[in-house]
């Protein structure tokens, strides 16, 4: 994943774990598949208070149980419990991955003309002048690959901050069938990346993606001038390279994740673009594909005000419900299609079509820093493992912070060996800058559990206690720590902003 240095980022959360990576495709295991839907009645307002007994799941024709049921309400969350200063948690993390709502605005530079990408920038500012949503949202970027401007927060003035920072960035126009298959390739890649980014959250993840779309048929852009116009339809027979298969590509990896997309075409009634500065056509068909398919809505440009667009994508799914049941692992390569029924009249469902499941093939061992690397692009906190943390930091020649970590003791897989109780857990940390630059990993040392039974007892009520010492970078914005049960492979993180803490 690139990130440009023009663009001011945010604090990037970190983590760093020795686990395989997590893919967007699903492989051999079981799985938990999770579907969010969306009721609506005859009128298009939500249908809240339905049950898990309303709803019947159908995957390639066979009636599967419902394992898992949650009822998500467009409400914003309840503060988190304030901690002393120096402290921090990973405890609300839990409940917010597991039932919260994330918002992402996605801007897309790559397949923006340079004016509409100034309308699309003006026109956010002004939904977040007006009614900024509620709840946690995070602006990312397509440009040079996928970018982020802000992470989640609820921090409306941060997040406003973050927007007045972006600048347009001037497209040429595609007048060939090589430029828009890069394009093309581009913006899947974004997707995949973005997926794997928000692949750690359980809850409802929202994409509004605001775009004209990559190609999805032929370039249809007016060549500069001199130039000659290249127009070249692809086939998109199964053997073919071409548009379509990349818009099932990006459903595909969406839908695996269970990101639902709202789509809203970021232009205007009457908009005209200077020749050579890129063009203003829409690949309105992609966006409504990609939007449709994975249960979300297209908004065209039928209107001046792309800020109420945005408003009523940001609000869209108001009312939705995550269904969610254990696949088998023994399943075709393929799309596995989805039908889910409602036992209540007069309510409409719009969920994603179905999830994919790729060829099976013999997947290279990943090692440590591959997998480290997997799980830094994610946005949110491990909470596997629920830990506590309290920090100071030295100032001085030799800036360093001391760290008392409190583990859950529940959470680790402890085995009991005659009198005592024996476990091993591993213990990483990693710094980064103000703009997500990594400066470096810091190697604490592994610990072995051996506990008394008083002392077993102990630790399950107060936690088990590890405590370090490690010497901060000088460009050192936040700190993130991860405990890994080396027994059971779950894990726990929390995330430490350096300027909350305290000098010792």
């Amino acid at each position: 994943m690139r990130r440009s240095g023009a663009i001011s980022l945010s604090v990037l959360i970190l983590a760093l774990i020795a686990r395989a990576q997590t893919e967007s495709i699903f492989r051999t295991t079981t799985q938990l598949v999770q579907i969010d839907v969306a009721a609506e009645d005859k009128d298009g307002h939500p249908v809240i208070g339905l049950s898990k007994e309303d709803f019947e799941v159908i995957v390639n024709r066979k009636p599967q149980p419902i394992d898992t049921f949650t009822e998500t309400l467009l409400a914003p969350p309840a503060p988190p419990a304030p901690l002393p200063r120096g402290t921090f948690s990973n405890r609300q993390t839990a409940a917010e991955v597991t039932q919260g709502r994330y918002t992402v605005f996605l801007l897309d530079w790559r397949n923006t003309a340079w004016q509409l990408q100034s309308f699309a920038y003006q026109q956010l500012q002004k939904m977040l002048a007006a009614t900024p949503p509620e709840n946690k949202v995070a602006l990312y970027l397509i440009d040079n690959g996928f970018q982020i401007v802000q992470e989640f927060t609820l921090d409306r003035d941060l997040f406003k901050a973050r927007a007045d920072s972006l600048w347009g960035q001037v497209q040429a126009p595609v007048t060939s069938i090589d430029q828009a298959e890069v394009e093309a390739r581009e913006t899947v890649q974004a997707f995949q990346d973005i997926a794997k980014h928000l692949a750690g959250i359980s809850g409802q993840k929202l994409l509004i993606w605001v775009s004209l779309g990559f190609p999805d048929n032929e370039p249809q852009a007016e060549p500069p001038p001199g130039s000659t116009h290249v127009g070249v339809v692809r086939s998109n027979a199964p053997t073919s390279t071409g548009f379509q298969i990349d818009i099932d590509k990006a459903v595909h990896i969406l839908g695996n994740s269970n990101v639902v997309v709202e789509a809203a075409e970021s232009s205007y009634l009457g908009a005209s673009v200077v020749p050579g500065l890129g063009s203003r056509t829409s690949y309105v068909n992609t966006l409504q594909q990609i939007a449709e398919r994975t249960g979300g809505r297209f908004f065209p440009a039928d209107t001046n005000d792309l800020a109420a667009t945005l408003r009523s994508a940001a609000s869209d799914r108001a009312a939705s419900y995550e269904l969610g049941y254990y696949a088998s692992g023994d399943l075709p390569p393929g799309l596995q299609s989805i039908e889910i029924r409602c036992r209540r009249p007069g309510v409409t469902l719009r969920y994603r079509e179905g999830y994919f499941v790729e060829k099976k093939t013999p997947a290279p061992p990943a090692t440590t820093r591959a997998a480290a690397q997997e799980v830094l692009e994610r946005a949110v906190d491990a909470v596997s493992i629920p830990l506590t943390a309290a920090a100071t930091r030295t100032m001085g020649n030799i800036a360093s912070i001391v760290l008392r970590l409190t583990v859950d003791a529940s959470a680790i897989n402890l085995r009991q060996d005659g009198g005592t109780w024996r476990g091993n857990v591993s213990c990483l940390a990693r710094f980064a800058s103000d703009v997500g630059d990594q400066l470096g990993d810091v190697p604490l040392d592994a610990q072995t559990i051996s506990l008394t039974d008083a002392q077993h007892d102990r630790a399950v009520r107060d936690g088990i206690h590890l405590r370090f010492t490690m010497k901060m970078p000088p460009d050192a914005a936040a700190l993130r720590v991860l405990v890994r049960d080396e027994n059971s492979g779950n894990m726990g993180s929390v995330t430490i902003p350096v300027a909350d803490l305290p000098e010792f």
